[in-house]
């Protein structure tokens, strides 16, 4: 994804995962969809359906080995607390988080989940975002 290397995302994940041509599998084919979700939103969008995304993640990680309907039906239950609406910029967020999760579940790190620590790396990138646009 070299052509993508620009984005300030980017040097965010460098910064926590090192260069790119080390990255682990998963985390070289989710980084491509964080960049959907941040450029569809902007910054402050992002925030907001990052930190479902993320809340989402936890609640599906505290559920495990029990039964409950999944990260999609977290995710959209979050949304709707803050009145998400079917913008396609919204829906391409939604499909992106969507592939996130499935791509994490298909390609798993050993030991660790990927997918929460690149949402942390993605919300820490949109504050820096929002910080260099307010200028």
């Amino acid at each position: 994804m070299t052509h993508c290397m620009e984005h300030p995302l980017y040097a965010h994940l460098r910064e926590r995962f090192g260069d790119e041509a080390e990255w682990p599998e998963a985390t070289g084919l989710i980084a491509p969809y964080l960049r959907i979700v941040v450029e569809a939103l902007g910054p402050r969008d992002a925030v907001t359906f990052l930190t479902a995304v993320r809340e989402a993640l936890d609640e599906e990680a505290a559920r495990e080995g029990t039964i409950h309907l999944g990260f999609g039906a977290h995710l959209w239950a979050r949304l709707e607390a803050v009145s998400w609406g079917g913008s396609p910029a919204k829906t391409s967020a939604w499909e992106a988080a969507l592939t996130m999760h499935r791509l994490a579940r298909l390609a798993p790190e050993p030991g660790r989940p990927v997918l929460p620590a690149l949402v942390d790396t993605a919300l820490y990138a949109c504050g820096g975002l929002r910080l260099a646009a307010a200028r």
